[in-house]
């Protein structure tokens, strides 16, 4: 049922309640009347959107002293915020790491790992709001247990998990194309996404589909980007040997990008997404260029 009305009284009510640090029961009730409040849009969600309402449902979501439900509660909040307030973003990732809420994707219950993916869903989708970004995704790099966590998500979770994860591969893989090989030089996760492809109807069958599109969509990026640096690998203007197709040999090059290329045709879900015209010409573009050396 949509809210119509709702008296500033009451919006003054419940964040004072935060404020004062009221008992469980009345922060309890605060926090559904704003998470209510919030579901409703940005309109209504632009209420709780300044920093002091943000800063006190991030302690809250953060208290190891609080009960489970009230911190559940203030993390839906927060994912409510994140959604239809994305000015509020910032706000959040300056309390909570982005690191820290990328874990609890690992350690959390299913409504941890939820809430977790919806606000890390928001940030990326608003990424170019976010002046920090970069660093944020790049915090992630050292955590071994994320990609692995990530796709086992994807294969056993609930749908909505499933959907959410996927979403949350496909624009960490825009955001940061050295996510790239990790995810789809892996068997299992490619494997996963063939099987999920297969689903006609629902809610994993609309995140498949956009997971599929939105990876399909770099591929003509990232052969542009790899057939200039083994351009200019050949032609001297950079260092490191062509056989860098399978390593780093110059930490800017993008040639290790292109056995992604080569797992996405292998894959049912992705090949007819891939394999357009335009990709066309660029493989054989850069065949000529392998070839060019060895033309008499």
């Amino acid at each position: 049922m949509e809210i119509v009305q709702v008296p500033n009284a009451v919006i003054a009510l419940v964040s004072s309640i935060l404020r004062k640090g009221e008992d469980d029961l009345a922060q309890l009730y605060a926090l559904r009347t704003i998470d209510n409040i919030c579901s409703q849009g940005t309109e209504w969600t632009s209420r709780f959107a300044s920093q002091d309402a943000i800063g006190h449902l991030c302690y809250i979501y953060k208290a190891t002293g609080k009960q489970e439900s009230t911190r559940l509660i203030a993390g839906s909040c927060l994912a409510r915020l994140s959604r239809f307030s994305p000015s509020c973003i910032h706000l959040i990732l300056e309390k909570i790491s982005f690191k820290d809420i990328a874990s609890t994707l690992i350690k959390g219950n299913p409504r941890e790992q939820q809430i977790s993916l919806n606000i890390l869903n928001s940030a990326l989708v608003n990424s170019h709001t976010v002046t920090s970004m970069n660093r944020y995704i790049h915090s992630l790099s050292d955590d071994k247990q994320l990609v692995p966590g990530l796709i086992s998500l994807i294969e056993q979770g609930t749908d909505v998990l499933r959907g959410k994860a996927l979403l949350f591969v496909a624009l960490l893989c825009k955001n940061s194309r050295r996510w790239l090989p990790h995810f789809f030089c892996n068997a299992k996760l490619i494997s996963a996404v063939d099987r999920l492809g297969k689903e006609k109807e629902g809610f994993i069958h609309k995140c498949t589909e956009a997971f599929v599109q939105l990876v399909a969509s770099l591929v003509p990026a990232i052969l542009d980007t790899v057939c200039s640096d083994i351009q200019q690998v050949m032609t001297g203007k950079r260092h490191g040997p062509v056989t860098a197709l399978a390593g780093r040999a110059h930490p800017k090059s993008t040639i290790y990008l292109f056995p992604v290329i080569l797992h996405l045709l292998g894959s049912a879900s992705f090949r007819h997404r891939v394999v357009t015209s335009h990709v066309l010409l660029q493989l054989a573009n850069l065949i000529r260029i392998l070839e060019a050396p060895f033309q008499v």
